[in-house]
């Protein structure tokens, strides 16, 4: 590709090339924006010897605000994940079979005939729980709402995410007239 050489005001060539006709270039020296003329003005002025240096295909790409997104929503999403399934409510039982079955075998036979008929069938066994049961209770809450919450973290920390990499996404496409 043929390169130019574009005068600035502070005395410094300017290396142009086509594909840059119609905008603007930047000067090494002084760093201010000069006009680059169009394509056919653009042949009148004096050739560079030299093609302007290309960026390597490898070559690293400044950090933005698209890579702190996507690794903060990364990293959320991770943490969050991991922590959710590590709270699980601790394992207790219930009801102890044990406790029941003394319970029983403690009343009179007529006396467990007349509750079954009476009491435990029609009503489904609703009774209010107890003290150890509320706790248990409240404690199988408690956890499920921590692992709700880092779910929901989670699921925050993919969106921060998915926003990142379409600010990488729309930083790689060059919208023309959009500065990056």
């Amino acid at each position: 590709m043929s390169a130019y050489l574009l005068p600035c005001d502070c005395g410094t060539d300017i290396v142009v090339t086509a594909a840059q006709a119609g905008g603007q270039a930047t000067c090494p020296a002084c760093g201010r924006a000069a006009a680059v003329p169009r394509f056919r003005e653009l042949s009148a002025l004096p050739r560079a010897m030299t093609a302007p240096p290309r960026v390597a295909a490898g070559a690293r790409r400044p950090w933005r605000i698209g890579h702190t997104f996507l690794l903060v929503g990364a990293l959320v999403t991770a943490g969050c994940t991991l922590g959710s399934m590590s709270f699980q409510p601790p394992a207790m039982e219930w009801v102890s079979s044990e406790k029941i079955r003394s319970s029983v075998m403690q009343a009179a036979t007529d006396e467990v005939y007349t509750m079954l008929r009476t009491r435990l069938v029609p009503a489904g066994v609703e009774r209010p729980p107890t003290a150890d049961e509320a706790k248990m209770r409240a404690r199988t809450d408690f956890y499920a709402g921590i692992r709700d919450g880092l779910r929901t973290a989670a699921l925050v920390g993919v969106l921060v995410a998915a926003l990142g990499g379409l600010l990488l996404l729309l930083d790689r496409i060059a919208l023309p007239g959009v500065p990056s």
